[in-house]
């Protein structure tokens, strides 16, 4: 895995004073947990914009 900055001062400090196994499994941690959130945001944008397209369909008929 790619090493990405996705870390609060708390985590890189952390990371830093820890063996290079170890901040790389905290690291693999901090991305794995950011799934959830973002899983959650892409379902409700892709539920915003359904319901937008269903009612700009249903707008353009009645015209």
């Amino acid at each position: 895995m790619p090493t990405l900055i996705a870390q609060c001062v708390m985590c890189y400090r952390t990371a830093a004073a820890q063996q290079g196994g170890r901040s790389e499994i905290l690291n693999s941690g901090i991305l794995i947990m950011l799934g959830a959130p973002l899983l959650v945001l892409i379902s409700l944008a892709v539920l915003v914009w359904r319901r937008e397209v269903k009612r700009r369909g249903a707008s353009r008929e009645g015209l």
